[in-house]
């Protein structure tokens, strides 16, 4: 089932690529539309020097990269970089979620301090485990391919709030396999 439009955040795609689990991610994400921000693309670039495989998180055929440069967006992404922190850190965050509000879509992020921020804005957010959930409730992802997903993340620096062994409870009691 489609999620509709997406604008995904540096973070997802970058431990997926990493772990060499972006067919998985392409699964959490079929049927639907996958844009990144220019700004995603040039941070998942500039993280290829240290690991190769993010060179090839932007080039998946599946993903749209988007270069918005509307005056209200940009005084959007200007008030959430003012939010996230200023300088050169956030900006993929600060971009994604202006580019979710702006144009009425869901943006795919991680970071809890940026999916406070989008919500109390109205953004509607899910990120990396509301995915894995998804793909258990319709039955493409197996709860034990999930969970070993989870780990792989971990093991690749994903700040995740469970590791493979937990996440199916930790998916109960947030009530995403229901």
């Amino acid at each position: 089932m489609s999620l509709g439009r997406l604008v995904v955040d540096s973070s997802p795609l970058n431990y997926f690529a990493r772990s060499n689990q972006l067919p998985i991610f392409a699964k959490l994400v079929a049927g639907s539309v996958c844009l990144i921000t220019k700004a995603v693309e040039e941070e998942l670039l500039r993280g290829g020097s240290k690991h190769a495989q993010l060179f090839q998180a932007s080039a998946q055929p599946w993903v749209t990269v988007v270069d918005e440069s509307a005056l209200d967006y940009l005084t959007l992404f200007s008030e959430y970089h003012d939010r996230l922190g200023r300088g050169s850190r956030n900006i993929g965050e600060a971009t994604t979620l202006a580019y979710a509000e702006f144009h009425n879509i869901v943006a795919v992020i991680d970071d809890r301090v940026g999916r406070r921020h989008g919500v109390e804005r109205g953004v509607k957010v899910t990120g990396t485990l509301e995915l894995l959930c998804k793909g258990i409730r319709e039955g493409y992802v197996e709860p034990g391919e999930a969970t070993e997903v989870v780990d792989l993340l971990s093991d690749h620096e994903a700040f995740l709030p469970c590791d493979g062994a937990g996440f199916i409870e930790w998916a109960h009691a947030e009530g995403l396999l229901e």
